[in-house]
């Protein structure tokens, strides 16, 4: 790791408060005595603290958004309740009256009916007995019951159990999924969808010095798919030489290919602040897919990228962001 990365990673954790009491101490004094140091500890501070803003605002904007839906909802559910609670009244009065009017009409039937239907004491007990057949296997025989009528009742002891037997139980039905809530895009396959290796293929450089030939040799290892490897070799020479930016490029993209989104982004950051074509461009638009590998979580960082990108028609990236923006929607 060089002294960059290295100085790069202790403001990091000296801001999230991960060192030590006497290394915090130590790191405050080298920062009192240089100031380049307390202004890119500053400039760290702000970009925090930034971020931070950023997601407080779009948090209260979402819960204020919110709190107007549940006011607008509000009345029409007071007046809802208001007209069906009358309507709720009445449906219970109604089915009240209509089952004393069925009860009446039952009671007045069996009454009309002739004295040889009317059932005595001795003619219960056939019935009580009709209910023990159900759990016995061997069909008992069939016992009288009484009736309204004169005509014999139906043979109702053997049909009603075959039918009960030949009916699937509830607990043997089908169980039905439930159908799942469409969920939010798939960010990470949105990222790799839009990463093309043609976009970003770095090329081979001079082989006149032992640098170069280290840069290559990373190269062979990238292009063979070990990043791991390809990282290693860049780190000794990641600031000799005229290819500085392309060596950076390659780590950067290293690292995005072994799923280091977030140790990718500074490298990406610090070429697109070049402005040195092409490399100013490709790092913004794979700077803006490393945030688009980590949403929502940094949804505020990848709305901001993007809109740069959208702002300049003739940014070589201007179509592919565009695409992406509408599958967002």
């Amino acid at each position: 790791m060089n002294t960059a990365e290295q100085r790069f990673d202790q403001i990091e954790q000296y801001l999230r408060g991960l060192l030590s009491r006497e290394e915090a101490a130590a790191f405050e004094a080298t920062m009192a005595a240089d100031p380049d140091l307390a202004a890119l500890v500053q400039q760290h501070r702000l970009e925090r603290q930034g971020l931070e803003l950023l997601v407080e605002r779009d948090l209260l904007a979402q819960m204020r958004a919110w709190d107007r839906e549940s006011a607008q909802q509000a009345p029409a559910t007071a007046t809802r309740r208001a007209i069906l609670r009358p309507i709720t009244v009445l449906w219970r009065v109604a089915a009240v009256l209509s089952l004393a009017l069925l009860g009446w009409w039952l009671l007045r039937d069996q009454s009309l009916s002739s004295p040889e239907a009317i059932p005595t004491v001795v003619d219960t007990k056939p019935e009580i007995r009709s209910k023990a057949p159900s759990v016995r296997k061997p069909a008992p025989a069939r016992p009288k019951t009484s009736s309204p009528s004169t005509t014999p009742a139906p043979d109702t002891d053997e049909e009603p159990s075959d039918d009960i037997a030949e009916q699937p139980s509830p607990a043997a039905a089908p169980e039905t999924q439930p159908s799942l809530a469409p969920s939010g895009p798939d960010y990470a396959a949105l990222g790799d969808e839009f990463y093309r290796d043609r976009d970003f293929q770095p090329a081979q450089v001079g082989k006149g010095d032992a640098g170069n030939s280290s840069y290559n040799q990373a190269l062979d290892s990238y292009k063979n798919g070990k990043f791991g490897d390809a990282i290693t070799k860049l780190r000794p020479q990641l600031n000799a030489g005229p290819e500085t930016i392309q060596r950076k490029e390659l780590m950067a993209h290293s690292l995005y290919k072994s799923g280091q989104f977030d140790a990718a982004i500074p490298y990406f950051r610090e070429i697109m602040s070049s402005g040195q074509s092409p490399y100013a461009e490709r790092a913004e638009w794979a700077l803006a897919l490393s945030l688009l590998q980590q949403m929502p979580a940094k949804k505020p960082l990848f709305d901001r990228v993007l809109a740069g990108i959208l702002a300049n028609p003739r940014h070589a990236f201007y179509r592919q962001a565009q695409s992406l923006q509408n599958r967002l929607q």
